[in-house]
């Protein structure tokens, strides 16, 4: 009898890590697996069930009122093991463990305490007891877990659990699978950021094309990304500033579609400030504009730094110093071979080393562990 999983991640979309990359996985392996989530409807795709719940525009409805009737809806499903991804869920996963006796794993996507310090719409005064809060809520709560897998090394660093797994973000391979690139003169896009767009990583972007608009470089930027608020405000600002020509707003994809755009792409950057939560956390992206052969302009950060360093396939660059990367990006521009072959070395790292073949192993081992399954 094939045991039974159930994923709680409250997303609105088919998330890379939580469907594409653990769903998947666990169901090949053999699970009965379920996804529950913000989606719009309930359906199976690619054998998993996907439970959706109304997504509140309110985040205090969206804590107790959408928490509640996922808490209710779960203990329904009688998962041998119940794996969430949401800090605000974690006093309803422990109610799960005292009524259910399942197995819990807490899936660690972020510094959280370091995040909360930079998020701008809770008011300052407030952010650093509710960062320490934060701290010790989690801390306390994955005593009684059977197993944490943080996204990263550094955030794992900081937890004290005897199943502390590690279990990189790294790209599954058919991302990439049989998809060609397009010749490097041909490339629409000069630049391309893809992902959550915070404004102080905009406000980056808008400050080195305006430097290159100055030394007369060319640098038509693509951009991809669902933050609908720092969307309207990034537009407006690029019509102030007069660099509306520069940017291109493309359409939101799934993950397995984001290749499409990044084939077009010359170089990836990834503008990180040096704050805390940057610290710990290692940008997903990297990897995707690695595995597609594409060089890459990023801030010298740790978390990074422990996959690039020595490897001749990135430009790590001192963080907020707008001159250092106006200086890596024209050099890659003016540069085609040297771009191309950076672009090279960084998609062998990715498609030997840096994908998830070799992630997707230690979730299944510590799966069957935990509910005894012999391989």
């Amino acid at each position: 009898m094939r045991k039974k999983v159930c994923i709680i991640h409250k997303v609105n979309t088919l998330d890379p890590r939580s469907f594409y990359k653990e769903g998947r996985t666990l169901f090949n392996a053999g699970y009965d697996v379920c996804i529950m989530g913000l989606y719009k409807k309930n359906e199976t795709i690619d054998g998993i069930y996907i439970i959706g719940f109304k997504s509140p525009t309110r985040r205090l409805l969206r804590f107790i009122n959408t928490n509640y009737h996922i808490f209710i809806r779960a203990l329904k499903e009688k998962a041998d093991i119940y794996h969430f991804h949401d800090l605000d869920f974690l006093p309803w996963a422990i109610l799960l463990k005292v009524l259910t006796k399942s197995k819990i794993i807490y899936d660690i996507h972020e510094a959280y305490p370091e995040y909360i310090l930079i998020k701008t719409y809770i008011p300052k005064v407030i952010r650093k007891i509710l960062a320490i809060l934060v701290y010790w809520l989690e801390h306390i709560a994955v005593k009684f877990f059977d197993a944490i897998i943080p996204n990263d090394n550094f955030i794992a660093e900081g937890f004290r659990h005897k199943n502390n797994i590690t279990i990189f973000n790294f790209p599954t391979l058919d991302f990439f699978k049989n998809r060609n690139g397009i010749p490097w003169n041909d490339r629409p896009y000069d630049l391309f950021y893809h992902g959550s767009l915070p404004k102080y990583h905009f406000e980056a972007m808008m400050n080195i094309a305006e430097k290159l608009n100055s030394e007369g470089i060319r640098n038509v930027w693509g951009i991809v990304t669902n933050d609908q608020s720092t969307l309207i405000w990034a537009q407006h600002e690029i019509e102030r500033r007069n660099i509306k020509s520069n940017f291109i707003f493309l359409p939101y994809t799934d993950y397995l579609n984001v290749f499409e755009y990044l084939r077009k792409v010359k170089i990836g950057i990834i503008p990180l400030p040096p704050f805390k939560k940057f610290m710990k956390n290692i940008p997903l992206k990297m990897f995707e504009f690695m595995g597609c052969g594409i060089p890459i302009v990023l801030s010298d950060l740790p978390p990074s730094r422990q996959f690039i360093s020595g490897e001749y396939c990135a430009f790590a660059v001192e963080p907020d110093n707008i001159r250092k990367y106006v200086e890596a990006i024209k050099m890659l521009l003016g540069n085609p071979e040297k771009a191309i072959e950076m672009g090279h070395n960084g998609k062998k790292l990715v498609f030997e080393k840096y994908n998830w073949n070799f992630e997707e192993k230690k979730l299944i081992n510590l799966y069957n562990t935990l509910t005894c399954v012999v391989t």
